[in-house]
């Protein structure tokens, strides 16, 4: 049994039952008692006093029979993958690794991700199908995810979308009864159909949650606001073409920030966006003019809210996805087709950025199967940051647009052309966002494959070479820089068990992206009309112009 308040197991509580539990840790949380177990609130308290003592015995069987039997459904998640017809699934991870890696303790795990909206729900399933993969296949890369993932949830507006989820269906075991508590986005504001590509709307019915002092994450939420404050970072996974993504994941970010991170920091935690922007060529039926101010609308409010922008773009994807192509069983039942075969590449990315901090997670005296150099989360955009122009108005200093790439070397050994090969197949062939390369400020990299091949590449990396390569005129041209800031690329190694080609994966800093540029010429238009969306367009330029107006390194201090 789960806690649905805390989302600690009962093999975690030092109570015997549920209500003993909500007793002794939840007492001074009623409202969220009375939300997430209301029969067991009316039994529990009286005028907000307990009238159980939580040592006395209750009938908890029966009343999880009740509830079961009032939903149709079993009242505790499911927690490991689905059987595969012809195998024998195995829902631990590898039995080498399983002594060394706290696999239940979220302090200074890499990830919170919250996938907002259809594209981040699908893309969230993704991700937990890849993880499920791997343990089923025995992996030692299933401790990416098992030692990456703090914790995790979706939420939508669109209850049918919902319901059709990896999330809902296998990995939680909800009804349509549980998800309207757990994952809906403005119960009871609207008729859990979505948004209608209004982004205006997608941001209401966000914060109507949080109004009148309500806190959904304590209230009602499936996501535990003590493992937020544990990870390393949050990230955002969703889309900016419509009205969910677009309009409700810069609020939540804001309310992340104010009503459940520890604001003692000095330095705030890393709050991190990776987002699904409109693709130019058509094929994903999205770069009408309504989706392209809706991308620049988006983008825009999400700078104002988080740390770094990753973005991604379907027509890459697509072409990336011929050469990127992890192992995710069960992805097409639970994407849409076409979008599987999209995630396919994006999942390897966020796998990559997740494997960075391993060794964070396994045990001193461990002997660890992946190994090599660390960086953490803010190591891919801190470093940027204080490139920024002093007489940029601090209020409205942007997000660091961090553009995606992902290259792949096949070869039996990787020597210093071979290098080359690998960084142009990355930079070009496989960039996951359209983007000029040599108009980045900079960038973070990450060479990693297995051992037999990572000894040659370890001397490219530790002579420069791989520096040297990234930097020269046919890649990042740093030289070619008009102010007096640096063009700084810092590349890191990793060993990664059960891979058989080396790769690299990359993000580069703010560089000019023409597919935004498009975006941001067709909004600029729109704003100077009569109509209503061009009204919402002038009530956030403020946001719009900052974000733009940094992409190219003649931008740079």
């Amino acid at each position: 049994m789960r806690c649905k308040i805390c989302s600690l197991s009962d093999t975690q509580w030092e109570e015997g039952d549920l209500d003993e539990h909500l007793l002794a840790t939840h007492r001074d949380e009623q409202p969220a008692i009375r939300a997430v177990y209301a029969d067991r609130y009316e039994r529990l308290f009286e005028d907000g006093d307990p009238v159980i003592d939580p040592g006395t015995e209750t009938d908890t069987a029966a009343d999880e029979t009740t509830e079961s039997a009032a939903t149709g459904n079993p009242i505790d998640a499911p927690t490991g993958p689905p059987a595969e017809s012809g195998s024998d699934p195995d829902p631990d991870p590898p039995t080498d690794v399983e002594s060394d890696v706290d696999f239940e303790d979220s302090y200074g795990k890499k990830w919170f991700m919250i996938g907002v909206g259809g594209a981040g729900n699908n893309i969230l399933d993704a991700v937990l199908l890849r993880r499920d993969t791997l343990r089923r296949n025995n992996e030692n890369r299933a401790l990416i995810w098992e030692g990456g993932l703090a914790g995790y949830g979706i939420l939508n507006t669109n209850i049918a979308e919902l319901e059709q989820t990896y999330y809902a269906q296998e990995e939680r075991g909800y009804s349509r009864q549980q998800l309207m508590m757990n994952s809906i986005i403005g119960q009871g504001a609207h008729g859990y159909q979505g948004m209608g590509r209004r982004w205006d709307h997608g941001k209401q019915v966000m914060e109507r949650d949080f109004e009148d002092g309500r806190n959904p994450f304590r209230e009602r939420w499936d996501m535990d606001p003590q493992t937020i404050q544990d990870a390393q970072a949050i990230m955002f996974v969703h889309s900016v073409t419509k009205g969910t993504g677009c309009g409700s994941t810069p609020v939540l970010a804001r309310k992340i920030r104010e009503e459940v991170l520890n604001n003692d920091y000095v330095i705030s935690k890393a709050l991190i966006s990776a987002v699904v922007i409109p693709s130019e060529g058509g094929n994903d039926g999205m770069s009408g003019g309504k989706a392209r101010v809706n991308g620049v609308v988006g983008l825009a409010r999400m700078s104002a809210a988080v740390d770094a922008i990753v973005p991604f773009d379907n027509e890459r994807l697509e072409a990336a996805g011929a050469d990127i192509t992890p192992r995710i069983d069960g992805l097409q039942e639970y994407n849409p087709p076409h979008y599987a075969d999209l995630n396919r590449p994006l999942v390897a990315f966020l796998e990559a950025f997740t494997m960075s901090s391993t060794p964070q997670f396994v045990k001193q005296d461990a002997s660890m199967s992946i190994h090599g150099d660390v960086f953490d989360v803010a190591d891919s955009f801190r470093p940027v940051e204080d490139k920024y122009p002093l007489d940029l108005d601090a209020d409205h200093r942007p997000a660091v647009i961090l553009a995606p790439v992902l290259g792949r070397a096949r070869g039996e050994t990787v020597n210093r052309s071979q290098l080359e090969t690998l960084i142009s197949n990355a930079l070009y062939q496989n960039r996951l966002a359209k983007f000029d390369p040599e108009t980045a400020w900079g960038g973070t990299f990450l060479l990693y494959g297995p051992e037999r091949k990572m000894g040659e590449v370890s001397r490219l990396v530790s002579d420069g070479v791989a520096r040297d390569i990234l930097a020269s005129e046919d890649f990042l041209d740093a030289a070619n820089q008009p102010g007096t800031e640096s063009v700084d690329i810092h590349v890191e190694q990793l060993v990664t068990p059960d891979l058989d080609d080396v790769y690299l994966w990359g993000t580069l800093w703010n560089p000019r992206m023409p597919s935004l540029e498009r975006m941001y010429e067709h909004a600029k238009n729109i704003k100077e009309g009569n109509s209503q969306q061009a009204e919402n367009l002038r009530e956030v330029w403020e946001y719009v112009e900052p974000l733009f107006s940094c992409l190219g390194r003649e931008n740079m201090a």
